[in-house]
Formats: C-alpha cells, sequence, structure tokens
C-alpha cells in the first residue's frame, strides 16, 4: 500500500511538473510589451488603481503622453512629500507616453483580441498589472525579465467608435 502511495506521488509530481510552464514563453514569467497590442501606463499609483478600479468600481479613461507630433503634452512631475496624493493620482485617467493615435490604435488592437477570446473561448485574457517583478535568469545575464505582480482582470469598452476608450474591472463571473 505504501509504495503504491509513493507511486501515486511521484506520477502526481511528474504531471505538476508537466502542467507548469517555468519557460519564458509563459508572459507571467517573462512579459514583453509587444508593438501593436497592450500599453504602459506610466506615473500612476498601484494602490491608487485598486481603490479606484476595485473597490469604488469607476471605470478610468486613456490620456496621451503626447501630441501626434511629438509634443509632449505631460510635463515632468513636481517633487511631492511623500504622504501627499497628487490629484493626477487620484483621477480617472491612466497616463501614458504614447501620441494619440498610437494609443487609439493600441487599445482598439487590444479591445479586437480580447473580445475575440471572450467570443471564441469564453475566456477574458485582459488583465491590468499593478507592479512587475525584474528578474533576470542567471547571475551573468544582463537581460532584464518582467513578471506581473498583481493582475486585476479587467475590460475595455466603448458607447460608439466616436467614444474614447474606458477601462473597468471585471468581477468574476
Amino acid at each position: 500500500m505504501a509504495e503504491s502511495n509513493d507511486s501515486i506521488q511521484s506520477q502526481l509530481e511528474v504531471s505538476r511538473k508537466e502542467l507548469l510552464d517555468l519557460g519564458l514563453r509563459n508572459r507571467l514569467l517573462n512579459y514583453r510589451l509587444l508593438k501593436t497590442r497592450g500599453l504602459e501606463v506610466v506615473d500612476e499609483r498601484p494602490s491608487e488603481l485598486l481603490r479606484i478600479l476595485v473597490e469604488e468600481g469607476r471605470t478610468m479613461s486613456f490620456l496621451p503622453g503626447q501630441n501626434d507630433d511629438g509634443t509632449d503634452l505631460l510635463s515632468q512631475p513636481a517633487e511631492e512629500e511623500p504622504d501627499v496624493i497628487a490629484a493626477r493620482h487620484t483621477d480617472s485617467k491612466l497616463q501614458t507616453e504614447l501620441s494619440s493615435s498610437e494609443l487609439q490604435s493600441r487599445l482598439l488592437s487590444t479591445y479586437r483580441l480580447a473580445n475575440t477570446f471572450i467570443q471564441e473561448q469564453g475566456v477574458n485574457t485582459l488583465f491590468l498589472a499593478l507592479g512587475m517583478a525584474t528578474w533576470y535568469e542567471s547571475e551573468s545575464s544582463e537581460l532584464p525579465r518582467h513578471a506581473p505582480l498583481l493582475l486585476i482582470p479587467v475590460e475595455l469598452a466603448r458607447t460608439s467608435v466616436r467614444e474614447r476608450f474606458r477601462l473597468q474591472y471585471q468581477r468574476a463571473t
């Protein structure tokens, strides 16, 4: 009986290792921003994003970082006191460094792919990552890898083609 338990335990361990993808293709271990989909939010506080989206259930929109001609819209933020939260961190706008046209292009591409997964597989694949852990494959590696720390299931929505995209928390069903 003990031998069969050991055999079952070893088979379970082998199966567990086969199911876990610990390779660099796993985006939860090695996240890379794609050229056409997804975007990086800058100068935001993760705790405030969590409060606004999840706790308060508010929607957020996106703010481009520069005009289409390349001139900056976001100026260098002023120095802040450590315990004071700036107004830009508590508003409903997610700041990016992208131009308005690039932002809309990425949002549209991300929106279409996320909706395709929901319609075809019934799975939401769109998440807002709060924080990234930076790690290296070995002591000698110079290429940093990034892994998301906290993932919030979200959805992109807009009321019409002329409206801006809005991001909202999507509760598990």
